[in-house]
């Protein structure tokens, strides 16, 4: 069996590049819509998918025991006063690290408005934006949230 070097060279570039090119969009995508997933009526809160989170001004990683202290997921913001407690904003596990909740925009806010919000686990630690998230906003109190667009 003859092989063509030149044709599995390209093969095997294209099919980085197109990988490569994947993995940017989707880290953008992460990274400008932090936390959440527009769904066109509704949003999807998501928490989890980051390896560290910071807590004040502590990094904590998310190692395996460090996931297993985590009993309960919330998100609390503009569109609920700031109410860490609110079981109608309580995420859902969906797996060993990654918690979700969908809600609609309704519920949120008026289409077209941006609202900050913050995650907080066990009714108690609020979860800093990472730095990379480009959805954040640091206002006139010093304090720094997620932003979600309606």
């Amino acid at each position: 069996m003859k092989l063509n070097c030149p044709k599995l060279v390209c093969i095997c570039f294209c099919f980085a590049i197109f990988f490569s090119t994947k993995a940017q969009t989707t880290s953008n995508k992460a990274t400008s819509h932090f936390g959440y997933l527009d769904k066109g009526d509704s949003i999807s809160f998501i928490f989890g998918e980051q390896q560290s989170i910071t807590i004040g001004t502590t990094e904590v990683t998310l190692t395996i025991q460090r996931l297993d202290q985590i009993k309960q997921v919330n998100v609390a913001g503009e569109f609920n006063g700031w109410d860490n407690q609110n079981s109608l904003y309580q995420l859902v596990k969906i797996n060993n690290h990654l918690y979700m909740i969908t809600v609609s925009k309704h519920m949120l806010g008026k289409i077209g408005e941006t609202k900050q919000f913050k995650f907080v686990l066990n009714h108690q630690y609020w979860i800093e934006p990472p730095v990379y998230a480009l959805n954040k906003f640091t206002g006139k109190d010093g304090n720094t949230n997620l932003l979600v667009k309606l």
